[in-house]
């Protein structure tokens, strides 16, 4: 999230913040809500909802959201590793012994298989782990019978697309990444350095721009067993928002488009520079 979250707090920001008549689009998958109410207090969502239902607290600063639209942050799922210092997760390889996977479900993080093949996955989710990072590309004969174990058990894959060199490869990994959601299989975004990219792979591969934005927020939150305090607009979550000038569901790109970054319910600088349309 550094990309989008990078920054720092400017002076005497209000204790409750609403954002006013924007288009929200919350990351649960969910239809947009249009002239929403997004209030924030204590860093956290306090209330969401349409004006019409959902009134404005009088103590609130007010953001005029006409003609925006707010979108969770997105989650970068390799920025968020176990040595970086904030709840990531454990990465294993099909050569590692048990006692590596044993001893990340004593830490109690999400446990990733690195894999290359079908036979690598197979293997590794039959031993328990949560997630992998890079698609199958072996082979695109994947039977219904996995996807559908893949589905049940919720193992997110992070197909890493932006990783690969090779043009074969990265066809057949877009294809079975197509594949696997169409299946049901959560799909989330990580990128060693640029998760834009990853996102318009993902977008290239078939996934319409509304799944992408969902495996960018809620599905990362997913894959780092982290649901609970982020990755969507939803009440009692963590305030980690993007106000942006065009709408990421029609297209992907304009997540790039932003106006305002707020990190746990404050406004804060950034890195990059805002885009208007």
């Amino acid at each position: 999230m550094a990309l989008f979250l990078a920054g720092c707090k400017p002076p005497e920001q209000p204790a409750v913040t609403s954002i006013v008549g924007a288009v929200l689009i919350d990351g649960t998958g969910g239809p947009p809500i249009s002239d929403s109410v997004v209030t924030i207090e204590n860093g956290r969502i306090r209330a969401v909802g349409s004006r019409v239902s959902l009134p404005v607290p009088a103590e609130a600063e007010k953001i005029d959201g006409a003609g925006k639209f707010v979108a969770p942050a997105p989650i970068d799922v390799l920025r968020r590793n176990a040595g970086s210092g904030s709840a990531g997760y454990t990465v294993v390889r099909p050569g590692d012994p048990d006692s590596v996977l044993e001893q990340a479900r004593r830490d109690r993080t999400p446990l990733f298989a690195d894999i290359y093949s079908l036979r690598d996955a197979r293997i590794m989710v039959d031993r328990g782990v949560t997630g992998f990072l890079h698609m199958i590309r072996d082979t695109e004969a994947i039977d219904a019978v996995f996807v559908a174990r893949l589905r049940d058990l919720r193992i997110v894959f992070v197909p890493m697309l932006a990783e690969e060199r090779i043009p074969a490869a990265l066809a057949l990994a877009k294809r079975n990444t197509k594949r696997l959601a169409d299946g049901g299989v959560p799909i989330a975004v990580g990128s060693g350095s640029d998760p834009y990219r990853e996102m318009d792979l993902l977008v290239e591969a078939g996934l319409s721009p509304a799944d992408v934005l969902v495996a960018a927020t809620r599905n990362g939150a997913a894959a780092l067993d982290a649901l609970d305090r982020e990755g969507t607009v939803e009440p009692g979550k963590r305030a980690d928002l993007l106000v942006l000038y065009a709408n990421p569901v029609e297209d992907i790109r304009n997540l790039r488009k932003v106006e305002r970054v707020m990190r746990a319910g404050l406004w804060i600088e950034r890195d990059v520079p805002r885009k208007a349309p």
